[in-house]
């Protein structure tokens, strides 16, 4: 277990075309990155399919991995900077007008990982996500940035505990929640309050990585395997480094040894089937 990992935290609106929301990212990025091993973009930086609203519009937006113009940018971007970016990606299929809603891990070297496509779709308070995607498959891979232990959630799937408690029995030790938390009475409450159980009933960093502006509430954040936030970037366009101590984890599940008296191991057994 590393010691220490340092994430880049972009919350910021996105509300362009893939190109203007890519050029937006990568210069609030430069402008404030200094040692990162980590940056994480949000939900929809590369396009919001709720405010298109048109499925077959969403669909001519979307890019594959491979070969995308959006990604070629944070592929550059990575390779200047010398570190992993975590971007989102509406990302293509063979059955229009279904995209896949999918975090993507660049490397420093400019390699493209997909890591995750979102297996809960936001069709809730009036939305329908699943007009637009197909749903992912199962959990996504673990990555290893710094030594450290990462899993993957995005948006809805913070209401779903058994997907962050399957990465915490894989031994994660740090999930980043990419988020485009739509605005309404006292959202911004629950997403705090659900991002704080899911950190303190798993002994594990949370780091939520939100979108803001016109529809969503922002409020983009750490939270402590202790079950409280330590950084709250508030409402405002920004981006932000910030230091996990990873022996936070260790200690937390010290004394509070969840996973060591949990019940539920049969979760892992089943998803490999």
């Amino acid at each position: 277990m590393s010691s220490d990992l340092t994430v880049g935290i972009l919350q910021a609106d996105f509300s362009g075309t893939p190109l203007e929301n890519a050029e937006k990212a990568v210069s609030l990025i430069k402008r404030g990155y200094r040692e990162a091993d980590l940056v994480v973009l949000p939900e929809y930086s590369m396009l919001n399919p709720l405010a298109v609203k048109d499925p077959s519009k969403v669909y001519e937006y979307s890019e594959t991995l491979a070969t995308g113009r959006y990604v070629s940018y944070f592929v550059r971007l990575a390779k200047e900077l010398e570190t992993f970016l975590l971007i989102h990606v509406v990302e293509r299929t063979d059955t229009p007008p279904y995209s896949l809603n999918t975090s993507a891990l660049i490397s420093p070297q400019g390699e493209v990982v997909p890591v995750y496509s979102k297996m809960h779709l936001f069709d809730a308070y009036g939305f329908r996500e699943s007009d637009f995607f197909r749903p992912g498959r199962g959990p996504g891979r673990v990555l290893n940035v710094n030594g450290v232990k990462i899993g993957v959630a995005i948006c809805f799937d913070i209401r779903f505990p058994e997907l962050f408690r399957t990465y915490a029995y894989k031994g994660v030790e740090v999930i980043t929640v990419q988020a485009a938390w739509v605005k309404g009475p006292l959202k911004e409450h629950v997403l705090d309050n659900l991002a704080t159980a899911r950190a303190h009933e798993n002994g594990i960093y949370i780091v939520l990585v939100d979108h803001v502006g016109e529809m969503f509430v922002g409020r983009s954040g750490v939270f402590n395997p202790m079950g409280y936030k330590e950084l709250d970037l508030g409402a405002s366009e920004l981006y932000v480094e910030y230091t996990l101590n990873i022996e936070n984890v260790r200690g937390a599940r010290e004394i509070v040894p969840v996973l060591k008296y949990a019940r539920e191991r049969w979760i892992i057994e089943l998803l490999e089937k």
